[in-house]
């Protein structure tokens, strides 16, 4: 039986959500919510993605974290979940202003970091047992949600954070590159929706044709260059910059709640990170050891879902041991 992909558009606390879900069964009965006790073999893995924030971006990583578990162990039944943020991928119009929800609500990082506790709650099933993976800012949601993850019952054996933006992101390259412009677009979001409309009215063709520029590289998967088509839309766009503009003014100085549980939290670090010098990830090692903090040492890129998924893919599952 081959691993197949089922993409959702569901309701999380009122709002419209993109959603997927990777396994081999992925049958009603295998997606039911509650723990089946005895009987449960379903390993169940939350992505919860960076910025921009479309569960597309992770299909190529899931499906070969999926196929290397499955040459480890295929007595285990696993589920791939990813819940794209909110606004982070243009609604269907028939679902656009349905129940109080329009596509261009802005929503802030602290409403994101809300609505992925809300899904879990919602729509995670039990299983045996459960494996959170945060990316980018992410990680940030992830750990933030994880002291009540627990308190819902679920069994976490680890929460993994992969390339974390946890701390000073204002003061990283990235950062103090972007800062003052996405400052100004959020501050100024009529100017923003002047500036960006006409891309709503592309052909998808021309999108495709646009983007080919920065995605050149051939073994970059399908999925990817779909997922940055569902960027080129002004309320996307505007939702990508109020959240980023959010992260550089929010997340500053280390917030030491979010190692509360620090046994279950595990933290892989870049050596090139514009979002997180990795200077960061020698801090972390000192505080928590090289148990939990892994430098990486293949040279990936921070958005390593673009073309080293495969690598990062073998590198994580080390986590499900």
């Amino acid at each position: 039986m081959s691993i197949t992909r089922h993409v959702e558009w569901i309701q999380v606390a009122g709002k419209w959500t993109k959603m997927s879900i990777m396994g081999k069964n992925l049958s009603e009965e295998n997606l039911r919510l509650p723990n089946k006790k005895s009987d449960d073999n379903r390993i169940v893995i939350l992505m919860i993605p960076g910025n921009p924030g479309n569960e597309a971006f992770y299909a190529h990583f899931g499906r070969e974290v999926l196929k290397n578990l499955e040459e480890k162990n295929n007595e285990n039944q696993y589920l791939f979940y990813t819940v794209s943020s909110i606004n982070h991928v243009k609604m269907p119009n028939y679902l656009n202003g349905t129940y109080g929800h329009y596509s261009n609500d802005r929503f802030s990082l602290e409403d994101q970091v809300t609505h992925k506790l809300d899904f879990v709650r919602e729509h995670l099933p039990r299983g045996k047992e459960v494996y959170i993976f945060g990316h980018s800012i992410g990680s940030y949601m992830m750990l933030r949600i994880l002291p009540n993850v627990l308190h819902e019952g679920f069994n976490v054996k680890k929460a993994v954070a992969l390339f974390p933006t946890i701390q000073h992101m204002a003061a990283s390259p990235n950062g103090k590159r972007l800062q003052t412009i996405l400052s100004t677009l959020n501050t100024h979001d009529w100017f923003t929706k002047g500036a960006t409309f006409w891309i709503d009215y592309l052909p998808i063709c021309i999108k495709k044709w646009l983007i080919s520029f920065n995605l050149r590289n051939e073994n970059i998967p399908a999925e990817i260059h779909d997922a940055t088509v569902e960027i080129l839309h002004k309320d996307v766009f505007r939702n990508i910059v109020h959240m980023s503009n959010d992260e550089l003014d929010f997340v500053v100085e280390l917030d030491h709640k979010l190692l509360e549980n620090r046994d279950l939290v595990h933290f892989y670090y870049g050596k090139k990170d514009g979002w997180c010098p990795v200077e960061h990830g020698l801090s972390m090692l000192e505080l928590l050891g090289e148990n939990q903090v892994t430098i990486d040492e293949d040279d990936c890129e921070h958005a390593f879902v673009i073309s080293e998924g495969d690598i990062m893919a073998r590198n994580v599952i080390k986590y499900f041991d």
